[in-house]
């Protein structure tokens, strides 16, 4: 598959599937950070700059529009992706102008000095069943408000998505090629989605997980594999496309591109917005600790670095 991937975990990288080869960012093949601003203690925004920089890596995001964060990355050549709060995402689709105020205040300030790539609409807000009805129907008709500012204003290179958990993805049984999305949302908002992303050629992003689907079925998924080391005895094989995988990322990933093929949809691309593993928990958290949290980054920049795609 042709399918491009952005990939944000605690390093952000460009990457692609199948017959893909890895996108040159900015910096170092695209790698690049999250930047969350909820802690105690935190630096400030010039110095967190001066660290991203010192990691030599092409790309941030951010999980708002904070205007001093956005300041302090400015003329770094950084490309940066900023998102729109779930809490407006009604208001913004209900009314041009909302849209058109958010992107003065937080866009037109910032863009021609600081290198906006991606505009993202909410955060995983298909995971949460309080904004069911709220939100929900209104996340697309916010995202053709926003590009119609952000038309009006003339600016072309920003593309517009959100982030998705892999919780929009249903599997009947464990294999990639049986992903489909869930029946709540699969014609009534993934569908006008992704034919948004097609039309403006955007991004499909993903919050990907591995920890959380091994820790549920550790007994029969080795944790080598899911930690990209392990040996040819553990690969899986899918039982309907014989497609052989090394590690459980790239099943989480094949089977968001098999949902989105059966939509008829076969060269949106993907990104992962996030990737990880949980570097500590509960002493009844199996697999939660430092080590494997390194492992999993380690051997994650490594592969990434093969400018290696997925099975399929």
């Amino acid at each position: 598959m042709s399918s491009l991937f952005y990939l944000f975990s605690t390093l952000f990288f460009i990457v692609s599937s199948s017959h893909f080869s890895l996108v040159q960012g900015s910096k170092l093949h695209g790698f690049g950070v999250n930047y969350g601003t909820l802690g105690d203690n935190l630096p400030v925004p010039k110095e967190s700059v001066r660290l991203i920089r010192k990691l030599n890596v092409g790309s941030v995001k951010i999980y708002d529009a904070n205007s001093t964060i956005l300041s302090a990355l400015a003329g770094t050549g950084i490309l940066v992706s900023i998102m729109v709060p779930n809490e407006i995402i009604p208001t913004i689709a209900a009314n041009q102008s909302a849209a058109d105020t958010w992107i003065i205040s937080n866009v037109l300030p910032h863009y021609k000095s600081t290198k906006i790539k991606f505009l993202l609409v909410g955060n995983e807000i298909l995971s949460d069943y309080s904004m069911k009805d709220s939100t929900w129907p209104v996340l697309v008709p916010a995202m053709k408000r926003l590009h119609r500012s952000l038309q009006t204003y003339k600016i072309s290179n920003i593309k517009i998505s959100t982030t998705l958990a892999t919780d929009a993805i249903s599997l009947s049984f464990r294999a990639p090629s049986s992903g489909s999305f869930r029946p709540d949302i699969s014609s009534s908002v993934i569908l006008p989605f992704l034919n948004f992303l097609n039309k403006t050629k955007s991004y499909y992003f993903v919050d990907a997980y591995p920890y959380f689907t091994w820790s549920q079925n550790y007994s029969t998924i080795p944790l080598n594999y899911a930690l990209f080391q392990a040996d040819p005895s553990s690969y899986y094989t899918d039982p309907i496309t014989k497609s052989a995988y090394t590690n459980l990322l790239d099943e989480t990933l094949d089977s968001v591109i098999f949902a989105m093929q059966k939509l008829g949809f076969c060269d949106v691309k993907l990104g992962i917005a996030e990737t990880g593993w949980p570097n500590g928990g509960d002493l009844d958290q199996i697999g939660m600790n430092v080590y494997n949290a390194a492992t999993y980054n380690r051997n994650l920049v490594k592969r990434m670095a093969q400018k290696l795609g997925t099975p399929s």
